[in-house]
């Protein structure tokens, strides 16, 4: 069990300092920075687009729930009162 944890742990620094030496390189790591933020600053807009279309949709569906509850109860009452 120990050495798999170690392994573990060694291949996490190994990944660790790559991502370092990628992004913090002072040649190209000003360039990586800038297009790993704007794909974060898309992908961030990207996901609000969908969470305010699922929010929209689920009120769209409740507010139809709710209609039709309503219409549901009226017939009941048409029904009753044909029926009594």
């Amino acid at each position: 069990m120990q050495g798999k944890t170690g392994l573990i742990v060694g291949l996490a620094g190994i990944g660790l300092g790559s991502g370092l030496m990628f992004f913090l390189d002072p040649a190209r790591g000003k360039q990586r920075r800038a297009v790993v933020r704007d794909r974060a600053k898309s992908t961030s807009r990207q996901i609000g687009k969908a969470a305010r279309s699922v929010d929209r949709t689920a009120h769209d569906l409740a507010k139809g729930a709710d209609e039709l509850t309503k219409r549901v109860f009226l017939w009941k009452r048409k029904v009753i009162r044909l029926v009594a």
